[in-house]
């Protein structure tokens, strides 16, 4: 299985105060789409949001490729995407690159800062692990004062049974937070697409079997009742909710 974590928020009320944290995606591909050999250099790709009043990027810092600020939160500039499964026997020659990224939009109206940064690693085949970007200080959820986060990838490094070439996992093209009306019923569908043409399918994110998926934002219970997401990457809200935000996060597979 290839997977893409996606955590999204959904919005529910006109004005908010939280902390820094809104969400992003963690996806990777090989670099040579052709590449057969070991090891493979394999492209990482890390997407987040942020509160814009906490982590203020300017136009001119993303016109110059500027790392975002710290903004005083002092793990952002050591923190790196670390293994937290399968790391002894299945992720030989994996060397964890940085969780800060580059300064890339802003809307100070919306209060949200978007950065992305890609760091080149070298697997090798036959690796199979997951990593995470994991903190806490997720912007205030109904569901939770302060949340704690975890947002995982998974690694198969082994060729394809059809064209011998290694496997592109899927991507996620939508970013948190998402506003949606309060207590009206609201289908969002998740734009994803696979470089390898493979069916996708979407499921509800864990923290089971040594991999956290999603910290403290873990599903159902982070959601308003009655929200429902479809193998096909749509989720359907349709309970009554209160004005707050919500967190929901999936798995692309």
């Amino acid at each position: 299985m290839f997977t893409l974590l996606v955590t999204l928020l959904f919005y529910l009320i006109v004005i908010v105060q939280g902390v820094h944290f809104l969400g992003g995606t963690i996806t990777w591909h090989p670099l040579n789409a052709s590449a057969t050999g070991s090891p493979v250099a394999i492209v990482i790709t890390q997407t987040y949001s942020w509160t814009y009043s906490k982590i203020t990027c300017t136009n001119a810092m993303i016109a110059s490729s500027q790392l975002i600020p710290d903004g005083g939160y002092s793990y952002i500039p050591t923190q790196t995407l670390d293994c937290i499964s399968n790391c002894a026997s299945g992720a030989s020659g994996y060397v964890a690159p940085s969780i800060r990224p580059y300064c890339t939009d802003i809307s100070a109206p919306v209060g949200t800062t978007v950065s992305q940064r890609s760091d080149i690693v070298y697997l090798y085949s036959g690796d199979d692990f997951s990593v995470a970007f994991q903190n806490k200080a997720w912007r205030a959820l109904a569901t939770a004062a302060e949340a704690t986060w975890s947002i995982s990838t998974h690694f198969i490094i082994k060729s394809r049974s059809d064209n011998g070439l290694y496997n592109n996992a899927p991507v996620a093209t939508m970013m948190s937070p998402i506003y949606i009306p309060v207590n009206q019923p609201t289908v969002i569908h998740v734009p994803v697409a696979d470089a390898d043409g493979d069916p996708m399918r979407c499921r509800w994110s864990t923290a089971s079997n040594g991999v956290d998926e999603c910290g403290g934002v873990c599903p159902p219970g982070s959601l308003p009742a009655n929200t429902v997401i479809y193998p096909n990457c749509t989720i359907v809200i349709t309970g009554t909710v209160v004005g707050s935000w919500y967190a929901v996060t999936l798995m692309v597979c």
